[in-house]
């Protein structure tokens, strides 16, 4: 079953699971994009080699507003994966990106 000109929005994409979802996505012919801010914490090195050179790769914060309202334009489907998984000493950050941040993409989408 082809899903040409179906395009999804991958959150968090860099990450484990957004990855292979994107990989998977590819595979079943969906048009994939993926936000992801690259976290230092957890992308040292920047933009990993495992993000598929066939997806549209914007690095962007989902707490940004203007940055999901444009990684939306033309999706048909989100997969919203982005977290922060630090937690102790960064609380405060851990609980505005996780709730703020998916609080923020669910109004604007």
């Amino acid at each position: 079953m082809t899903r040409r000109g179906r395009r999804a929005l991958v959150t968090g994409g860099a990450g484990l699971i957004g990855s292979h979802l994107s990989d998977l996505l590819l595979g079943q012919g969906y048009e994939v994009r993926i936000l992801d801010n690259l976290e230092p914490n957890t992308h040292r090195n920047g933009k990993p080699p495992w993000i598929p050179p066939e997806a549209e790769f914007l690095r962007a914060d989902i707490r940004d507003r203007e940055a999901v309202r444009s990684a939306l334009e033309g999706v048909s489907v989100v997969f919203h994966q982005a977290a922060y998984g630090g937690y102790m000493p960064e609380m405060a950050k851990y609980v505005e990106v996780n709730s703020f941040g998916t609080a923020q993409m669910l109004e604007t989408i």
